[in-house]
């Protein structure tokens, strides 16, 4: 009876116990890595901005590949 009565307390002593070293440990990892600890930032306002267009490569022929995949170039390359 006292082994029922004690288990969940126990139980929920040792999870939030566990919670804390894996958080801990969590950062160690972090700080050993060379990663900063992520802040919470407050809400940043979006900008209007203008549309990206399209590098055009600076290359013989450029013109002809600009709208062209990296994978589609190859292909290209390969059969010539």
């Amino acid at each position: 009876m006292a082994r029922d009565e004690v288990m969940p307390l126990v139980t929920k002593a040792l999870t939030t116990e566990v919670d804390e070293l894996i958080k801990q440990e969590l950062l160690n990892m972090a700080a050993l890595c060379g990663q900063k600890a992520k802040k919470k930032k407050g809400k940043k306002k979006k900008k209007k901005g203008k549309k990206k267009k399209a590098k055009k490569i600076k290359l013989p022929g450029g013109k002809l590949i600009y709208d062209m995949t990296d994978y589609d170039i190859l292909k290209e390359l390969i059969s010539n």
